[in-house]
C-alpha cells in the first residue's frame, strides 16, 4: 500500500467523523458538515488517483509477463 492510499483513508475518516456530527456540528462550529462533504471529495479525488497509480502498476506487470 502506498503512502498515498494512506492519506486517503485518513482523510476519509476525518470527513465521515466530521459528517457523523452532522447538524450538531454545525451549532459548535459554523461549515462543520461543508467541512466533511469538501474531505469527502478530497478523499475521491486522491482515490481515483491512487486507482490508477495501482492500475498502471499492474498493466506494467501484465505487460511484461
Amino acid at each position: 500500500m502506498t503512502q498515498l492510499a494512506k492519506w486517503k483513508t485518513a482523510i476519509q475518516m476525518v470527513a465521515i467523523a466530521f459528517l457523523l456530527l452532522g447538524p450538531a456540528g454545525d451549532k459548535m462550529v459554523p461549515y462543520w458538515t461543508q467541512i466533511g462533504i469538501f474531505l469527502l471529495w478530497v478523499s475521491a479525488i486522491v482515490t481515483l488517483y491512487s486507482g490508477y497509480d495501482y492500475f498502471r502498476a499492474g498493466a506494467k506487470h501484465i505487460m511484461e509477463e
